[in-house]
């Protein structure tokens, strides 16, 4: 295992693209009241070195754009241009981050004055020629209640410039809540809007409900099933829910699809960590309030899941294959990025003049045995892979 410190940071809001790249946005207001105008910045973490996309292009993140593609060559971001009518262009960039030559792939006109507010559309990136247009509208519910719920979506080939109306009733129905990438080959798919988020499931009936689906699906079948143009998609959910269950989020860990489903009834939250070679279910079931999930405490070391809880006696690392604790770091460390058997963790040390000074310590798993230290204020971390893990100090 490689750590890195970066030092003299300011913040760090990196988004791990492949290898040492990482993508940065910086948000800054521009012309539109409604939507702020955005820079975004290549930070190749080896070189230290930070370079802007394409600076002299105006980009809004008018649209929720999603990449499916595991460690893509390629960038995706929405320019805007004015057109003579008042309203506007959006051309949808794709961005080579490795030559910085780019194309467009597409271009949709429209107001936009009219998003988020009164409109939505997400955009999910395929594979090198495919994306997904989801538009989204208000529907209003009975009890005066207003969400984007009524859905329409195409199947746009951008290399070919030919679109496919996808049909399919789940996907027409309840809509793509959210994509994206777990290997080379598969991605995760959700659909169907969490009640959990915006407290919807106070706000809507049972009727209203929709049916929330989580899939592993392969990529490459799934664009040629919307190809056919079939009414319904054979695809197999690892888990549904429906009204009484709403799934909250989830997120990738090693061969681990890890998610959360909270039950009002019941009023307790269950991590699931979905094995997705050998398909095995491993469940932790948390009481909690239904404005907080523990979804972040979960995580894989060495291809065991564990659930990392804290105490009186400090935090603990819960084993979910042996139901036991492995082992517990006092009170006096404060846990903050783990990268499988990596521990980053941060302590305060007082000097006999009050002063305080904070450390960074790194940790190998189980064993608590102190590989490195360093002195500085802790702002973030990411892994460029299992071996590699970069530091950002102030």
């Amino acid at each position: 295992m490689n750590i890195r410190f970066l030092a003299q940071s300011e913040y760090f809001n990196g988004i791990h693209i492949k290898d040492d790249i990482i993508l940065e946005k910086e948000y800054e207001q521009g012309r539109f009241t409604n939507l702020p105008r955005v820079r975004y910045y290549l930070y190749y973490l080896e070189e230290n070195v930070r370079k802007e996309v394409m600076p002299h292009s105006e980009k809004v993140d008018v649209f929720e754009l999603t990449d499916c593609q595991y460690e893509p060559e390629y960038l995706y971001f929405t320019e805007i241009d004015d057109m003579l009518d008042g309203r506007q262009t959006f051309n949808i960039i794709k961005y080579n981050i490795t030559d910085h030559t780019h194309t467009k792939i597409i271009s949709l006109k429209d107001n936009m004055e009219l998003y988020p507010d009164q409109k939505q559309i997400k955009i999910f990136i395929l594979d090198d020629s495919n994306l997904i247009i989801q538009r989204a509208t208000l529907k209003e519910f009975e009890s005066g209640y207003k969400e984007f719920f009524n859905y329409s979506h195409l199947l746009f080939n951008f290399v070919k410039n030919k679109q496919i109306p996808i049909s399919d009733e789940n996907i027409a129905h309840n809509g793509i809540d959210y994509m994206f990438p777990f290997n080379e080959t598969s991605c995760v798919m959700k659909t169907g809007n969490s009640l959990f988020k915006h407290n919807r499931h106070d706000r809507i009936s049972k009727d209203e409900a929709p049916v929330e689906s989580l899939y592993v699906i392969n990529i490459q079948q799934f664009i040629s099933d919307l190809q056919l143009e079939q009414p319904n998609l054979v695809l197999s959910a690892i888990d549904q829910s429906f009204y009484d269950a709403t799934l909250i989020r989830s997120k990738k860990i090693d061969k681990y699809l890890i998610y959360s489903k909270y039950n009002y009834d019941k009023n307790d939250e269950t991590v699931i960590f979905y094995n997705i070679e050998t398909k095995e279910n491993f469940t932790c079931i948390n009481k909690t309030t239904k404005d907080h999930s523990l979804l972040k405490n979960a995580t894989v070391i060495e291809g065991i899941p564990y659930m990392i809880t804290e105490n009186s006696s400090g935090t603990q690392f819960f084993n979910l294959i042996s139901n036991e604790i492995d082992t517990t770091y006092t009170d006096e460390y404060k846990i903050r990025y783990i990268n499988d058997t990596t521990i980053v963790s941060t302590f305060i040390e007082k000097s006999l003049f009050g002063k305080e000074k904070e450390y960074v310590t790194i940790h190998k798993y189980p064993s608590k045995r102190v590989i490195v230290q360093e002195k500085g204020q802790y702002i973030g971390a990411i892994s460029s892979n299992n071996q590699t893990t970069y530091i950002f100090l102030k």
